[in-house]
């Protein structure tokens, strides 16, 4: 049963971690032609690729050298835990509210979409504190490689939720209230960032809750 709650986990941070200011900015600019959504879900597309690729570079290369390293329950593991904890936590503290407007494309298809998307992602990957601490969350969990790759597989599918019912959504809204998207853009992307922070406390707090579990024979997480 240990395993459905790292599943549960992935799943709820996944979603919150794809509130991402910039890649709603890019989806409103996309959805210029809410008839055609075909090439806003490039937006979509490319944060799915550049995280699922991003995500599984660091977790089987970095990850599994730690695992091949470290046995099971390892004293190094969870100080490693206690030491991400305080840098989500620092990070959860500090983070500003700073959104940035783009440019409106001049083309609006698909390749351009994803080419733009990408480059948000890849820019935006290393400051993904909570995909890392779902990646360390699921290293520490010691699972079966079918069960990480699922893992990895649910926060991913989940990370684009929040871009894909926007997308879906626009739809239903006629050409003449596009001011509702600009809205929902501004309050989602000011929100977002809350969010994100209020994400990245809490999660620090039961890493560093867990970590000192473990060491302290009492742990927390049920994986």
């Amino acid at each position: 049963m240990e395993v459905w709650y790292l599943f549960l986990a992935a799943m709820l941070v996944g979603t919150m971690n794809g509130i991402s200011p910039t890649g709603i900015t890019l989806l409103v600019l996309s959805l210029k032609n809410r008839k055609n959504i075909f090439p806003a879900l490039g937006v979509s597309a490319a944060f799915f690729a550049v995280f699922i690729v991003f995500g599984g570079l660091v977790y089987f290369g970095l990850a599994s050298w730690l695992q091949s390293l470290l046995p099971k329950d390892s004293t190094v593991d969870h100080v490693l835990e206690v030491f991400l904890a305080i840098v989500l936590f620092y990070f959860g503290v500090t983070l500003k509210v700073k959104t940035e407007d783009f440019k409106e494309m001049n083309q609006i298809t698909f390749l351009n979409v994803f080419i733009a998307s990408s480059t948000v992602a890849i820019i935006e990957f290393p400051l993904s504190l909570p995909y890392f601490a779902m990646l360390q969350q699921i290293h520490q969990a010691r699972v079966s490689l079918q069960n990480t790759l699922i893992a990895i597989l649910i926060f991913n599918v989940f990370h684009v939720v929040p871009l894909l019912a926007i997308t879906f959504l626009s739809i239903l809204i006629p050409d003449s209230n596009r001011w509702v998207l600009d809205w929902l853009r501004q309050k989602i992307a000011f929100l977002g960032v809350y969010l994100v922070k209020f994400v990245l406390i809490v999660l620090s707090i039961i890493g560093l809750v867990d970590g000192i579990g473990h060491l302290a024979g009492y742990p927390v997480l049920p994986f």
